[in-house]
């Protein structure tokens, strides 16, 4: 086994699963790309990034049940045995296997807010031959806001043969993409800002066409995604953008993330990508401390009594630095300080008398050459992860300071960290950190509303502010994100007809009213559509610089940054 080559997350489901068996494998479903066997004589499998040569043939790795999607790139995707990782590990061709991450999900007055009216009325753009890619959670084909505009969807979470970015889902056009359903609602809701035609309640781009893909949400799959929709588009002879609303913390927060080197190899003229910046303004995800040469920092965070099965902790700092790292629990009792370990098994278990702890301390990452670890806790046996006030211990053993940022990924957002460390930024993970995506955050046009019912629905927001939920940058490496913000909240847009949802949200049977930067992206989505119409060659840095020149904060200086609102509000009247 090459442990070096597996990424911390990946390692510690690994000897969970060879240590336990499937069982442990059941709380790292939530977070990584395992699927789950569907006889129990058959082991799981893995979804995974493979880093290799962008030539390489890969196709002899069929022989031992690894099925690579794409026949070139430097980052690819592949679906194998959880068993066959340590296999995969010895072959001198891969360099890096990374695991796939579960993301999470992230108009009326809104368009007067930022001019739109005054420049589609000036340039009378709608969309027309573009393609609108929307990668999510599916889409209501039978709503009329989106009438003969559905080109196709590829439907990730259905049995079928699959597509040519990736042998699995099934692809529809015309009358079968009735087969496929948005139960959350939260794609259809997307796509109708972006691209919904309705005399009341219309998107931006309402004469584009749209490309969904119905994804599962692993980011391995959402990667094929985007590749899908670029390759129809390109069959087509279109230029599209993608819109992705959704996000994950389990990355450097740098753009060397996997999905994020995919996003950037991906886009160029004509295609571009859109990003939610994330929902996380609120939340003490992040932890950041600086810690002295030769010298020891606590950061502590807190667990829920009762609620979470596993926690993790994805620490990253420079190269030049070497930090130990150790855990303290509720009752006190520590693990010993873990140094770095550059050869062989970094992963190392402790038995602690109220908890199980994995701490994965490697050789830098060879994506960005930086530090990376890892801390896994667990309860004792069956238990859930005991509540209280925990701490992370990290000892500097170098001769000059560092900086040390943490993420938690409980992804039911119930573990925080307290205290000093806490820091309201870095809070924009991928694939918004991609270079070459533009990454927006949300403006509060609407903090009322009347619902089917009648009620008036007050949200307790600021209006004509940042939205408090929205997340703020920088990257960690000190890039400028999110870019712009746009309207995020409170957005009436098209509502799934098979999505369950509040009557307190809906306006009535076909239009919902919802918030976050779900909702600001799309709205980007769809003026990068009208600027595609205007000129199909636009790149994604020129798209960038023309909606950043054309956008400000209230009350700044035009081309003033802002860790929250990026570089403010767009102003349509003049693109």
């Amino acid at each position: 086994m090459r442990h070096e080559k597996l990424s911390p997350g990946l390692l510690l489901a690994f000897q969970d699963y060879q240590n336990e068996g499937e069982q442990a494998l059941t709380t790292h479903r939530r977070s990584l790309g395992l699927i789950a066997p569907k006889s129990s004589v058959k082991p799981s499998k893995s979804v995974v990034f493979l880093y290799c040569d962008a030539d390489a043939d890969l196709s002899y790795l069929e022989q031992y049940g690894i099925r690579v999607n794409q026949n070139s790139g430097s980052v690819r995707t592949a679906f194998l045995p959880i068993e066959g990782l340590d296999a995969l590990s010895e072959d001198e061709v891969i360099q890096r296997i990374k695991p796939s991450r579960k993301m999470q999900l992230r108009m009326d007055v809104a368009p007067g807010s930022v001019q739109l009216p005054d420049f589609k009325n000036k340039t009378g753009l709608t969309g027309k031959g573009v393609v609108i890619g929307v990668v999510d959670s599916g889409i209501d084909p039978k709503h009329p806001a989106f009438a003969g505009r559905i080109l196709r969807i590829w439907d990730q979470t259905l049995p079928g043969p699959g597509v040519k970015e990736g042998d699995y889902g099934a692809e529809f056009t015309d009358a079968q993409l009735t087969i496929s359903q948005d139960t959350e609602g939260h794609g259809t809701h997307v796509a109708g800002i972006a691209a919904g035609a309705d005399a009341t309640y219309a998107g931006v781009a309402p004469e584009a066409e749209l490309v969904v893909v119905k994804s599962d949400l692993q980011d391995a799959h959402i990667a094929d995604g985007v590749r899908y929709i670029f390759r129809v588009a390109r069959e087509l002879g279109r230029p599209a953008v993608v819109n992705l609303s959704l996000g994950g913390h389990a990355d450097a927060h740098d753009g060397s993330d996997s999905l994020s080197k995919i996003i950037d190899a991906e886009t160029g003229p004509g295609r571009i990508v859109c990003c939610a910046a994330g929902n996380e303004g609120n939340d003490n995800i992040h932890a950041q401390t600086t810690v002295a040469a030769n010298r020891t920092r606590g950061v502590r965070f807190n667990v829920p009594l009762n609620q979470v099965g596993i926690v993790w902790l994805n620490g990253w700092y420079d190269s030049d630095s070497q930090l130990e790292v150790s855990l303290r629990s509720p009752n006190g009792f520590v693990t010993p300080f873990q140094k770095i370990i550059p050869d062989g098994n970094p992963s190392q278990n402790y038995q602690l008398p109220d908890a199980k702890v994995e701490i994965v301390t490697p050789a830098p990452d060879k994506s960005n050459g930086d530090h990376n670890f890892f801390v896994q806790i667990r309860g004792n046996g069956p238990s859930l992860v005991m509540g209280g006030i925990w701490q992370l211990r990290v000892r500097n053993t170098a001769d000059n300071d560092t900086r040390l940022d943490v993420w938690t990924l409980d992804d039911r957002s119930a573990v925080f960290f307290t205290g000093n460390s806490v820091k309201d930024c870095v809070k924009i993970g991928s694939p918004g950190a991609a270079s070459s995506a533009v990454t927006v955050a949300a403006y509060t046009t609407k903090a009322k509303y009347t619902d089917i019912d009648g009620q008036v629905r007050e949200m307790g927001m600021d209006l004509h502010a940042i939205s408090e939920f929205s997340s703020e940058g920088p990257l960690r490496n000190n890039a400028q994100k999110p870019d712009v913000a746009a309207p995020g909240a409170m957005i009436v847009s098209t509502l799934s007809a098979d999505a369950g949802c509040d009557r307190s949200m809906m306006i009535n049977s076909k239009f919902v009213a919802m918030a976050g930067t779900s909702m600001a992206a799309p709205f980007v989505t769809g003026l990068v559509a009208l600027l595609l119409q205007r000129d199909p060659k636009l790149d994604p840095a020129t798209v960038k610089e023309l909606l950043r020149k054309n956008s400000s904060i209230p009350g700044k200086p035009a081309g003033t940054f802002d860790t929250k609102w990026g570089f403010g509000v767009i102003n349509a009247a003049n693109l």
